[in-house]
């Protein structure tokens, strides 16, 4: 009896393998779960599907695990632009709830720009698209021009620190572009922040994979209401 090879099913398990690998390789430089990774590769693989143009920007970096997974996949199609204080998160306010303030700790993900080379390294990724931008979010953005962007995954945790993500970069987002935030239902001021802007913005609700995270596709301009 003969057995004929599912080429399509071979090709999408070594695929999924490599992916694997991949996440392994970054894991000691990201605290984002493999199954948001995951969905960040998918989006840009979209992107690529829907020939979104514009660059790749992430607020809140850490060590750069989830941002080297992403340039991976861009493979050098894509401008990374990387924001991080690299001295930590800044202490939590009253919108961000008790919680937050409990937990909070001085340094609490602190890294540095070395360490984001080190795990495109280990992703094999190149960083010749790569801006890393260190400073304070309120520092570096009203001084920073970006391009459009494809995509702006946002892991801020904190609500001054999401919010002011959304208000300055939303609107540089290329219409069938995503905007992804890793800490939504996780934190109280992340999930506040996002809440609040989509109501501002008529914007629908934000997708949920799973315990894979929220993202949101931006809509063609005709489809959004003004805050």
């Amino acid at each position: 009896m003969l057995h004929y090879l599912d080429w399509s099913s071979w090709s999408a398990a070594r695929a999924s393998w490599r992916q694997w690998q991949l996440f392994r390789r970054v894991q000691p430089y990201t605290l984002v779960s493999r199954e948001k990774l995951a969905v960040l590769c998918r989006l840009i693989t979209a992107l690529d599907r829907d020939q979104v143009p514009g660059a790749i920007v992430e607020c809140g970096t850490f060590k750069g695990g989830a941002a080297a997974v992403m340039a991976s996949r861009a493979n050098g199609r894509r401008d990374l632009y990387l924001f991080d204080s690299f001295e930590g998160l800044p202490p939590p306010g009253v919108e961000d709830g008790a919680l937050a303030r409990q937990q909070f700790q001085p340094g609490w993900c602190a890294s540095t720009e070395d360490d984001v080379r080190q795990a495109f390294a280990a992703a094999d990724a190149s960083t010749a698209a790569l801006h890393i931008i260190k400073g304070w979010f309120a520092d570096t953005f009203p001084r920073t021009q970006l391009p459009p962007i494809a995509l702006l995954h946002i892991d801020a945790d904190w609500y001054d620190s999401v919010r002011l993500c959304l208000e300055t970069w939303y609107d540089r987002i290329t219409p069938g572009g995503y905007v992804v935030l890793d800490d939504y239902g996780r934190w109280e001021g992340c999930t506040r922040a996002a809440d609040e802007f989509l109501r501002k913005r008529g914007l629908p609700p934000l997708e949920r994979t799973g315990s894979a995270g929220h993202y949101l596709r931006k809509p063609d301009r005709a489809g959004e209401r003004s805050g």
